[in-house]
């Protein structure tokens, strides 16, 4: 039997924040090295980009919140 590993979400107030906060879409932007309107559009889809290491730690330093509580449970 094969076991599939569930994969967090990141919580939907996180991307309405995102989407909300152009200083922090600019600040994740620049991390990832894309438009700031790109960071948006991601948002909007919910893309898995945003769950990388480098967007978690400019979320997390930039809302001072612990990753954990970023995801949902």
């Amino acid at each position: 039997m094969v076991v599939e590993k569930t994969k967090k979400s990141l919580k939907s107030e996180v991307y309405h924040l995102i989407r909300n906060d152009v200083q922090l879409r600019q600040n994740i932007a620049q991390s990832l090295g894309i438009a700031e309107s790109s960071v948006y559009t991601y948002a909007v889809r919910k893309a898995p980009t945003l769950q990388k290491p480098v967007v978690l730690n400019v979320i997390k330093k930039y809302t001072g919140t612990k990753e954990n509580e970023l995801f949902e449970t």
